[in-house]
């Protein structure tokens, strides 16, 4: 009987080593800001990898501004600046977003902090028809599986 609790011992951390490594698909919700500090809302989304260090990203935001609220939809692609098994982990990201009957491309980045779930900050920069930047900060968790 000591054997076999000793060798199941043995055997859990590898285990959960291996269970925190990040998966193919994370789900994620947070805050979201832009240039005005009156302008704060909420996001939900959804990543999944493609292949290698690619993966393809939708978000929906939901935001409250002075003078008016609504939604906005984003699609595109991120790619991640080093391995996946960092705590740490950087990538750039490009896509399109739809604001109301506009259609905004962006870039950005973001930073990824844990493995099987943790934090994640998003900078995303736009330029509205007409010329105007929008830059746009989210803060949010995310569970991988």
């Amino acid at each position: 009987m000591r054997k076999l609790w000793l060798s199941c011992l043995l055997a859990l951390p590898a285990a959960a080593v291996a269970q925190e490594s990040p998966g193919r698909l994370m789900l994620e919700a947070g805050v979201t800001g832009g240039n005005s500090l009156a302008c704060p809302g909420h996001y939900v989304g959804v990543e999944g990898r493609v292949a290698g260090p690619v993966s393809a990203y939708g978000m929906v935001e939901n935001y409250r501004c002075v003078d008016l609220a609504g939604t906005a939809s984003r699609l595109g692609a991120s790619v991640r600046l080093g391995r996946s098994g960092w705590l740490v982990r950087p990538a750039v990201r490009v896509g399109l977003e739809y604001d109301g009957g506009d259609v905004l491309h962006n870039v950005g980045g973001s930073l990824t902090l844990g493995r099987r779930y943790g934090a994640r900050f998003i900078v995303n920069r736009g330029v509205v028809p007409g010329g105007a930047s929008i830059v746009l900060l989210q803060l949010g968790g995310y569970v991988s599986f």
